[in-house]
Formats: structure tokens, C-alpha cells, sequence
């Protein structure tokens, strides 16, 4: 076998290289490169057998890359350029600003990107029937994304069903007015011809099973109506919904109600009401997250007499509370709901006492897990008084099932061995190294003897000692984690 390229090395092509892809089932090989490289033959001895892999290993493989890396990877040889076109690899499209995209010169604004019609549907035709989830990103250009979802809903109507997909992701690109505070219009491209074409290609996507809906911050009148074909077509097939932001006002949608078979129901508290609540609570719902992002307006929480009878008609229904990006309010809280968890992806908020109180206080019989996810943006204190660690020790002793917790802030050694002998149900406790002070700060507390106390002392005083007390006490190899390491953790 002879190949162009050295074995398991692709690059990108230089800036005087000019490449096209080509959907077409004419030509074997699907791109034609120009360049000035020079290209040598060598015998098969030189190269390994990269080449002979199993179609099963290099579809999960070319699955895991991008569209550019996969155009790179198919150049390689004959049989990967082969595995290019396998169905499996394209399970999952990602549309993002350059997906399709052709360099068109505007007078007026220099060089633009719009879609390329023709290599759109010459990509649907090849690979449209492997679709299994669309994933449509926060794109800059509104024109190529109307134009791409009406190609789409044409490609369903006219030659192959898009009844096969199962997943559809979409997420407007909405960008706030920086004098909202002066009262002008916030949010642009929401309604209009971009919602007909969404309603449009959800109307075609017969078999969904998963749907997420984010940030379109439409008009109440038009979200009213966001989810009509979808509930006529997919009432019985949808697993899991996430809708969020979907209207710039508070308004509490009643189509979530109407998927009886949905298990998982991502929704921003300005879409709930006591109505709907009580609805969802006949359905065979099991998890539904409260997401609050940058854009979530204010809402009135749920009663808390529509939560008790919530919880008598669906005793296993577990509420998560979400906080989601640069947010720096404070959660909208549910009194009376069986929150299971509370968790901050935000590098904004800090560990508050009043916070940490109001959790123990209302969700004291149900709480299970308490994170606070990424690295702080905020400067942290070192003072005992102005820590989090009286709160936290407070929260382990009100939260009997607290099972998991997640803290970023500095606490001190002393803090985390009272936060393991206090907490009987605590499996899982994520600190920082960097955020951990070596010594006990606490005062003497009459409840506790001489000898805990002088244990406490000693033990505190050593990162090694307190990280093997803790090991013996949760029975599991713990460790404090690294800032790279605890920046990537997730729940």
C-alpha cells in the first residue's frame, strides 16, 4: 500500500493550500487538495498498521473527532477515507458559524461566511440518514441558520424522513443590549421567520425522544405556541425536555405536561407555576432541575402548598436547583420541595452564611448534595470569621443525608476532619489543595472532650495526617484535588 502522507500524521493544510469538501458518491475520494508539498511513495514496511484497524475501533475513533478532523484524518489512507462516509461516525452533527460555510466578499463588510447551499444538500444526501442528534450551537449569523434548518426541513419533506433522529439541541445566540438598563430593546432575532423555521423542522422530527430549547426569549404569545407539533407528534416518545429562557417574561408553559413518558425535565423557574405543577406531578417525571442562567428573568416560586401535594402524588419526583454560568443572583428558592440537590457552576457566587442557612432550613429532610463547581473568581478570605467553615459545619449537622459535598472556598484542615465525623452519610467530599489552610482555628467547644479536641489539634496540622484520617473515616482513597483537577470535576 502507498500513501501520500507519513502514517498516524496529518496536519492542517498550510494558508496557500486550497481544499473542498465533496458530498458526492461520483469520486472515491472526497477531497482535492492544491498545494506545493511534494509527495513521495514508500512501501508498506515503513508504516504501521494504523491503516488495518477494525471498522468498529476507527468509527468510535473518527466519532470523537470534528468535522475539520475528520477531513484531515480521511486523507490519510484508502480505508480511512473509507470509514469517512460510515453512517456511525455522523450520529452527531454539530451546526456551528463556519459549519458549510463558503467566503463571500460583501462591499460593504469585507469577507463573510454564508452557507453553502449546494454542498448542504450534497452533505445531507451522503450522510443525512446517519443523523441521530443535532446539536444547532449559539450561532453569529441568523441568516445561515434559517437557511440551514429550511434546507433541512425540505431535505425531511421531499426525500428521506428525519424520523430517525433522536436528539435535537438548539440554543439561540440572543446577545443582551448593553444600555438594557436604560430601558431599550435587550434581546435581537428572536420570532419571526427564524421561529417558523424552528417550529417547521420540529414538526418534521417525528421520533424525538430528547429536546432541548434554550435561550429564545420569545414573546409570550409566540411561546404560547413554541411546542404544539412537537407535543401532537412526540407526546408519547419524549424522554427528556430542556427548555430554558424560552420567553423574555415569566410565563408558566403547560406543554411539559403533556409528555407523559418524560423521565427528565431540565426548566427555568420563570416556566413554573403552581398549574403545571400540579400537572407534571401525574406524569411519570423523576428528575426536574431548576436552571437558572445569566438570562433568567425573576420568577415567583411554586407554593408551598402545591409542594406538599406534589410530594403525595409523586413521592419518588427529586427537584435539582442549578445555577449555570457568570449568574451572581442568588437561587429562587422552593420552599417546601424535595430539593435532592444544590449546585453552583458559577465562579461568582461565594459560600454565604445566609445561603447555607436557608438551605438547612428548608431543605433539611431532603438535601443530598452541595457544590460549588470551578475555580472562584472572587477574592477569598483568610480569616476563621469571614470562611465559610461555621456554615458548612452547620449545614452537616441539619442535612442528616447529605451525601455528597463540593467546596472551593478555603477552609481548614480541622474544618474537613469535623465535616467527615460529623456528616454519617457523607461519601463524597471534593476540596482544593491550594484552598486548604493547615491548622485548626476552631475555639474549644464545650461538646467536645480534651482528647478530641487535642486529636483535632495534632491532626490538623499535617496535610498527610488529616488526609489519612479521612481516608480510614469515608473508607475510600481520598485526596484533595488539584486546581487543574478540580476545575474539570464534574457531578
Amino acid at each position: 500500500m502507498s500513501n501520500r502522507l507519513p502514517a498516524m500524521i496529518y496536519s492542517a493544510p498550510e494558508d496557500e493550500e486550497v481544499f473542498e469538501l465533496d458530498f458526492g458518491e461520483s469520486k472515491p475520494v472526497s477531497v482535492r487538495r492544491k498545494t506545493n508539498a511534494k509527495y513521495h511513495e514508500a512501501d508498506d514496511a515503513c508504516y504501521s498498521k494504523w491503516n488495518v484497524l477494525p471498522d468498529i475501533l476507527l468509527e468510535d475513533i473518527f466519532s470523537r473527532l470534528t468535522i475539520r478532523e475528520r477531513y484531515y484524518a480521511s486523507q490519510v489512507c484508502k480505508n480511512w477515507n473509507r470509514i469517512f462516509y460510515s453512517k456511525r461516525i455522523w450520529e452527531t452533527f454539530v451546526l456551528g458559524d463556519r459549519t458549510l460555510t463558503r467566503r463571500k466578499f460583501n462591499y460593504y463588510m469585507g469577507d463573510q461566511y454564508v452557507l453553502d447551499h449546494h454542498r448542504t444538500q450534497l452533505c445531507l444526501h451522503r450522510i443525512a440518514r446517519g443523523f441521530r442528534r443535532i446539536i444547532i450551537t449559539k450561532m453569529e449569523n441568523f441568516y445561515n441558520l434559517y437557511e440551514f434548518m429550511t434546507i433541512l426541513s425540505y431535505y425531511g419533506e421531499n426525500f428521506e424522513s428525519l424520523n430517525m433522529i433522536r436528539t435535537f439541541e438548539f440554543t439561540f445566540g440572543c446577545e443582551l443590549d448593553p444600555e438594557v438598563c436604560q430601558g431599550r430593546e435587550k434581546v435581537y432575532g428572536t420570532g419571526g421567520k427564524l421561529l417558523e423555521a424552528l417550529k417547521r423542522l420540529l414538526d418534521d422530527l417525528k421520533g424525538l425522544k430528547h429536546l432541548s430549547l434554550q435561550d429564545l426569549l420569545l414573546e409570550r404569545e409566540e411561546a404560547k405556541c413554541l411546542l404544539d407539533d412537537v407535543v401532537y407528534n412526540c407526546c408519547e416518545t419524549l424522554k427528556t425536555l430542556k427548555i430554558v429562557n424560552c420567553s423574555k417574561e415569566s410565563y408558566a408553559m403547560l406543554h411539559p405536561a403533556c409528555f407523559v413518558n418524560l423521565q427528565k425535565l431540565t426548566i427555568s423557574p420563570q416556566h413554573l407555576g403552581d398549574e403545571n405543577m400540579l400537572l407534571l406531578a401525574d406524569t411519570k417525571l423523576k428528575d426536574l432541575y431548576l436552571l437558572q442562567t445569566k438570562l433568567t428573568e425573576h420568577a415567583v416560586p411554586v407554593s408551598f402548598k402545591v409542594w406538599k401535594e406534589c410530594s403525595k402524588k409523586s413521592p419518588f419526583l427529586r427537584i435539582h436547583h442549578l445555577l449555570d454560568g457568570p449568574v451572581d443572583t442568588q437561587v429562587i428558592w422552593q420552599d417546601g420541595a424535595p430539593v435532592r440537590s444544590l449546585v453552583y457552576n458559577t465562579p461568582e457566587i461565594k459560600v454565604s452564611i445566609s445561603c447555607i442557612f436557608t438551605a438547612s432550613n428548608l431543605y433539611c429532610n431532603t438535601l443530598e448534595v452541595l457544590a460549588y463547581l470551578g475555580i472562584p473568581g472572587y477574592h477569598m478570605q483568610d480569616n476563621f470569621e469571614d470562611r465559610p467553615d461555621t456554615a458548612l459545619i452547620l449545614l452537616a449537622r441539619c442535612c442528616p443525608f447529605l451525601d455528597t459535598l463540593v467546596i472551593r472556598d478555603r477552609i481548614s484542615t480541622a474544618t474537613v476532619l469535623l465535616l467527615v465525623s460529623q456528616c454519617r452519610n457523607l461519601r463524597r467530599l471534593i476540596v482544593r489543595r491550594n484552598a486548604l489552610i493547615k491548622k485548626c482555628d476552631w475555639p474549644y467547644n464545650p461538646e467536645w472532650t480534651h482528647s478530641f479536641y487535642s486529636w483535632l489539634r495534632i491532626t490538623s496540622g499535617s496535610l498527610e495526617r488529616t488526609t489519612e484520617e479521612v481516608r480510614k473515616m469515608l473508607e475510600t482513597k481520598w485526596h484533595p484535588l488539584k486546581d487543574e483537577e478540580f476545575k474539570w470535576f464534574k457531578l
